[in-house]
């Protein structure tokens, strides 16, 4: 195995506006429209805390840039919200083989690329060429890991050949949105990540891309050659970089800011209350969505890791020698210990106001295996967290009320991003239920950019509050699998061969009935090792100017049907009759 060496560079953010129009428009009723009134134009203000690294579909990471990314780019095809079947793109329509082990696509002839050249097969073939190939370090590779080969009939004709039969082939295949290879072609897949087209990207989507200035805004105008006839609706999108959830809603409350997703859950719930009493503007949107927050533990020593890592350079590392046990979090009881110390139910209601999930287990409510009775549960008995500790040799030796075991003080730091109003609360809350078992834990409050660049990829960490955005496939490889140990995501150096043996089964099965017993011992298996301390699923709480029609939101996302949004005449706003660049 290679190390390839990843950072995610998430810019510092600060306030910029867009507009400075108070509270746009007088209160209004809803009223009822059908699609003979739809017209164009409008202007979309999306606040975002924070610029994209990146808006190239290969590089993009953080959310920021893959929800501006999606309105720019097209894939072959989309999930659909049963989050099982699919719907046409740039491809046409897909047949599988009589074998069942490769399926061929039929693409649109229609499509343009943003500069006005036209998509053909060449694209999905260079596409898939750049997906897979480890100088890019793409971060949906697992997606393409059971096809063999993808190759042109002709120009509008594409097969996907797998390696095996899995039941979710045709996810793999569609994922990932299709890039330009006559625009990336020259470019060595270990240099895209310093292209120029990651700042000035060229796609297929409803929106193009006109301006980026950093730490402020980001615009996109619709584009007239769009292969859907009379769409997307709306002129402009902009996104607008705020320094923090506090500055964003009140830019939100101002009505110079339409759209922001991640409302704090107090502003919520009186937002809930002032619509249904008519006296505001912004539409309260909420929904089970794709987020949860946890704590990643890192099992091994940092300061091994990062030796052996420097000798080794570019050759194969040992992976024996590189998992160092951490001193504090190697050890599967210690980490058993300081979930049971958390009160995971009182911060799920506290930092969120009701608007929460507790989680025990790493399968996501949304997915079909989530099934909480697998789960080994750690309830909360800070009593038996005590015990557990001292039955590993921690124990209060000096009496200053920190544990303490050969010498060394269990005290050590935890992280979160800045800007996070609700981890910064859970992590007030955590470090006084780990001080009253004996164990001091320091609070860290990071940009993104050092969080995740500097010191969770290479595992410069003690533990980290943070979350993750789910996948639509039920893989948790990315996250857990031993393939994925010196990969970002896998941040805590988990490796199981238990849990490998279990993923690769469950991949392989189409009987519903062997799949769920496999996930269930997926479950049972993480929920005791406990990599994680999962703490809590999120609902999603968005708030959107009620001027916006034909919008649909859901667990797939915020910008699912951008395309279809339009504005009465009689709602426009000054921002809306501003003519495009």
């Amino acid at each position: 195995m290679k190390y390839i060496k990843h950072m995610i560079t998430i810019s510092m953010v600060f306030l910029f506006a867009y507009g400075s129009e108070n509270q746009k428009n007088s209160l209004t009723f809803e009223k009822e429209y059908s699609e003979e009134d739809i017209v164009d134009g409008g202007t979309l203000v999306v606040g975002i805390m924070g610029d994209p690294e990146a808006l190239n579909p290969l590089t993009a990471l953080s959310k920021y840039a893959k929800d501006v990314v999606s309105l720019i780019f097209r894939s072959l095809a989309d999930i659909n919200a049963d989050l099982n079947s699919f719907s046409p793109q740039l491809a046409k329509s897909w047949l599988f083989s009589n074998d069942g082990l490769s399926i061929t696509f039929n693409l649109r002839t229609d499509v343009l690329w943003h500069d006005g050249e036209r998509f053909t097969a060449k694209d999905v073939i260079f596409t898939y060429a750049m997906q897979t190939d480890p100088g890019v370090g793409w971060d949906g590779l697992f997606y393409k890991e059971s096809i063999r080969a993808v190759k042109a009939l002709n120009d509008s004709t594409v097969i996907f050949e797998f390696l095996e039969r899995t039941p979710t082939m045709l996810m793999d295949a569609v994922e990932g949105y299709i890039v330009p290879e006559h625009l990336l072609a020259d470019i060595t897949p270990n240099r895209i990540a310093e292209a120029e087209f990651n700042r000035s990207p060229i796609g297929t989507g409803p929106f193009k891309f006109v301006k980026w200035k950093t730490q402020q805004s980001i615009v996109l105008e619709k584009f007239n050659k769009y292969y859907i006839e009379g769409k997307p609706h709306l002129d402009r999108i902009v996104f607008q970089v705020v320094s923090n959830n506090i500055s964003l809603w009140q830019q939100v409350r101002s009505g110079d800011v339409d759209l922001m997703e991640g409302v704090p859950p107090r502003d919520f719930v009186k937002l809930k209350d002032d619509w249904a009493k008519r006296k505001t503007n912004i539409r309260p949107i909420t929904f089970l969505g794709r987020q949860y927050d946890f704590i990643g533990w890192n099992l091994i020593d940092p300061d091994h890791y990062a030796t052996v890592m420097a000798e080794a350079g570019d050759e194969e590392v040992d992976l024996d020698r590189l998992l160092k046990p951490n001193k504090f979090f190697g050890n599967q009881k210690v980490r058993a210990a300081l979930t049971m110390a958390i009160d995971r139910s009182a911060i799920t209601e506290l930092v969120n106001q009701g608007m929460a999930v507790r989680m025990d287990g790493p399968t996501p409510i949304i997915w079909t295996s989530y099934n909480n009775e697998a789960n080994t549960i750690w309830h909360y008995n800070p009593d038996l967290a005590v015990q557990f500790l001292n039955d590993e040799g921690w124990v209060d030796s000096d009496g200053d009320g920190v544990l303490d075991k050969d010498g060394l003080k269990f005290s050590f730091e935890m992280a979160t991003n800045i800007g996070n109003e609700r981890r910064k609360q859970a992590l007030t809350i955590i470090q006084e239920q780990l001080s009253g078992i004996g164990v001091e834990m320091i609070q860290k409050i990071a940009d993104p950019g050092l969080l995740f660049g500097r010191m969770l990829i290479p595992r410069q960490f003690d533990a980290a509050l943070i979350g993750w955005e789910v996948g639509l496939k039920m893989d948790l490889t990315p996250l857990f699998h031993s393939s994925s140990l010196l990969m970002p995501f896998n941040f805590t150096s988990f490796r199981s061969q238990e849990f490998d043996k279990l993923k690769e089964a469950a991949k392989g099965n189409f009987d519903r009935t062997a799949t769920q017993e496999y996930w269930d011992n997926i479950a049972k298996l993480l929920s005791f090792e406990l990599p994680y301390t999962w703490l809590y699923y999120k609902m999603e709480n968005v708030a959107l100017h009620k001027r916006f029609k034909g919008t649909v939101i859901d667990k797939r996302g915020t910008y699912i049907n951008l395309e279809d949004w339009w504005v009465p005449h009689e709602e426009r706003t000054e921002v809306d009759r501003m003519a495009p660049n």
